[in-house]
């Protein structure tokens, strides 16, 4: 064999053993990556198409989600904890509101979901507001909502310190009013007239619903103006229902007992949908309160009376250097009376007022502060006509800041109640005279404004 021939013969066996070894593949590219080498793998099964191949890799989303009964695998990343986003299922607008409903969030990893809120804005995108945490539900009513108006929401979920962990897409809905109702009118005459319809719109009303005392005379402020004086009935309740436009009113409410006791005036503020009937109920007049002396003498006796819902405890406060807290009950006619031995008291001047707790628990307001002395002799009320040994009402202690109805605060509440004597001379209700002149006007409003607290 010469010597050319035995060169191209070993180099053919050099191919033959060593082409295996070698792998060549294609260069893919795009104008914003290349791939090399694709073909190069550690070995394993693989999916492929014309244009690629996948060579098979291993991972699991949680610890031990890749496992059988022989072996368990575990990547070599770091595990985080995870909690899947919730998904909102549902948006339901309806009148000034609007229904959400979503998916539970999963946690995985030990991180646990225990509840969410709901973000809402006017704007696609947010920023959002936030409700408090709703806990651990899937529906939640957004009301207080403004008809027409679409609105943007998100469901986020937290974990037990109130971190948020997921969120979910958004979604949006617009609450509507009510459709109104279609009622036909009546046929035409003799000439076959046609039928046509007319459009009511659904109204919209405010019940009040509460207690006071037997035969009590109510009187109802809207806004500081006197809207209903209904009357309570023998049991002492009393309900009314009030046609409104729909909006933000402050009601205020107070009682006159059969033997002419006035009560304080109790005053709230609440939003009534427009098309909906709004219902308030367990209204619990404050009672009344009165006292048998002007002045007592140290040592004796003074007795404080009054009315209130029958069969219930009252709550006695005395204010004196050191308060004095006791209590009473109102017989089935709401009358409730409490002695008083002066001796525990300091000389000088005090106050007392008093509280309804009903046989059901709702507490009532408490009444007006009322004014007596602990002196050197007993000064007697005068005794009313109608009720033997009853006695007038010892003076009412006004507040000389404007503060009408003894609540501790000076604001829209007494504005109502003085709209109501103003321009009046010698008002029934004493206080809203706060500078003492004789009459409701400018000045006093002027003392109320400069000690206004809202």
């Amino acid at each position: 064999m010469n010597t050319d021939f035995r060169k191209i013969y070993l180099l053919l066996i050099l191919v033959f053993f060593l082409l295996p070894i070698f792998s060549f593949a294609d260069e893919y590219t795009s104008d914003s990556f290349k791939v090399l080498d694709p073909a190069m793998t550690s070995g394993g099964s693989f999916s492929s198409s014309t244009d690629f191949q996948l060579f098979g890799a291993i991972s699991q989303i949680a610890i031990g989600t890749s496992t059988s009964n022989s072996f368990g695998i575990n990547t070599g990343f770091l595990y985080y904890p995870y909690a899947s986003s919730p998904i909102i299922t549902s948006a339901t607008a309806g009148n000034g509101q609007v229904t959400l409903s979503w998916s539970a969030s999963q946690g995985y990893l030990g991180w646990n979901v225990s509840g969410y809120n709901v973000g809402k804005s006017t704007v696609t995108g947010g920023p959002y507001t936030y409700s408090s945490s709703l806990g651990n539900v899937t529906e939640s009513i957004r009301t207080g909502l403004t008809n027409g108006t679409t609105y943007y929401f998100v469901i986020r979920a937290e974990d037990y310190f109130g971190n948020s962990v997921a969120t979910s897409t958004e979604t949006s809905a617009a609450p509507v009013a009510p459709t109104p109702t279609v009622t036909p009118s009546g046929g035409g005459g003799g000439g076959g007239g046609g039928g046509g319809g007319m459009i009511i719109a659904p109204s919209t009303k405010v019940v009040l619903k509460g207690r006071a005392y037997p035969d009590a005379a109510i009187t109802i402020f809207k806004d500081g103006s006197v809207v209903a004086t209904p009357k309570a009935n023998a049991s002492a309740y009393f309900t009314e229902e009030l046609s409104v436009v729909g909006g933000t009113y402050t009601f205020s409410l107070y009682a006159i007992s059969s033997n002419n006791q006035r009560s304080l005036t109790s005053s709230f503020t609440v939003n009534v949908p427009v098309g909906l009937t709004t219902t308030i109920s367990d209204i619990v007049i404050a009672p009344t309160i009165s006292a048998d002396k002007y002045e007592v003498k140290y040592g004796n006796d003074i007795k404080f009376f009054g009315y209130a819902y029958p069969a219930s405890q009252i709550n006695v406060i005395i204010n004196s250097d050191e308060a004095i807290a006791d209590k009473t009950n109102s017989d089935k006619f709401g009358y409730w009376a409490y002695d008083l031995d002066s001796g525990i008291l300091e000389m000088g001047d005090h106050t007392t007022k008093s509280q309804t707790i009903t046989p059901d628990n709702l507490k009532s307001p408490f009444s007006e502060s009322l004014g007596f002395k602990v002196g050197d002799t007993d000064v007697l009320a005068g005794k009313l006509p109608s009720i033997s040994g009853i006695l007038k009402p010892a003076p009412l202690a006004c507040s000389k800041k404007g503060d009408i109805n003894n609540d501790g605060k000076i604001n829209i509440v007494d504005f109502s109640i003085m709209l109501y004597f103003w321009n009046q001379r010698n008002p029934a209700n004493k206080c809203a005279d706060i500078n003492g002149d004789g009459a409701v006007n400018l000045f006093d409003f002027s003392i109320m404004l400069y000690w206004w607290t809202g």
